[in-house]
């Protein structure tokens, strides 16, 4: 193989780019250089104008918490999303998940790696179903917190097994997400005291990442914050 400098490389990869130029992988508008959507897919992400300082999501200009933080405790230390599941952003979710599109989680970290904030140890992610893995081969939320750790130049460990398969949790409601997640998840190895970031796709309920975070602390990690692409709204 020819190294990428080479000047037949560089012949190659602009025969590549002018017979299959990239496009946007949203609406297939064809662009100037390579990347997952374009310019106008871009702006329609919708972010938040004031965010909840707990979980992140958004809240009325003023406030500091949501109304459900501000009357429940939360496992994680602070957990931020780029924006509400919908439109753009919940497309560019669902090539991940389905497809698992590397250039759509390079992408999508970039925008998560700009909300963490302070110290962080690790990162980790929620760990696949091992009947969804055997299925599509691969693992989005280890896709992306790969790609988030290392924009961040932090390392990377698979922290978290899952212990039984579970059925779609989308739609379901809290109490059941709850339940069925009850006991789901186990750290592989014993921490010390590290932070952790644990990273996923979608935070809904927040049932998920609430096992992850008992199953983490339970085996001697410290405090864990929560990464995700997107949040649900009005399904609490």
């Amino acid at each position: 193989m020819w190294p990428s400098t080479s000047p037949a490389a560089k012949w190659l990869s602009g025969w590549v780019e002018l017979l299959f130029p990239p496009r946007c992988l949203i609406c297939g508008k064809e662009l100037s250089e390579l990347s997952a959507i374009c310019a106008e897919c871009f702006g329609e992400i919708r972010r938040w104008e004031a965010i909840c300082g707990i979980c992140g999501i958004g809240v009325e200009p003023g406030l500091d918490l949501c109304e459900g933080c501000a009357v429940e405790a939360r496992p994680f230390v602070w957990a931020r999303s780029v924006g509400p599941y919908e439109g753009a952003l919940r497309a560019l979710v669902l090539i991940l998940k389905y497809e698992g599109e590397r250039l759509v989680a390079r992408f999508l970290a970039r925008e998560m790696a700009g909300l963490v904030q302070g110290e962080i140890k690790l990162v980790t992610w929620v760990p696949p179903d091992p009947k969804r893995l055997r299925e599509r081969g691969f693992h989005g939320a280890e896709i992306l917190g790969r790609e988030v750790a290392r924009v961040l130049h932090l390392p990377a460990k698979p922290l978290l097994r899952k212990l039984r398969h579970t059925p779609e949790q989308v739609g379901r409601p809290r109490e059941e997400r709850m339940n069925a997640m009850h006991g789901l998840f186990r750290a592989v190895r014993r921490g010390r005291g590290e932070t952790v970031l644990l990273v996923d796709d979608v935070l809904t309920t927040g049932a998920t990442v609430a096992e992850g975070i008992r199953a983490l602390q339970e085996a001697g990690f410290g405090e864990v914050a929560v990464l995700t692409c997107a949040r649900t709204v009005g399904r609490e």
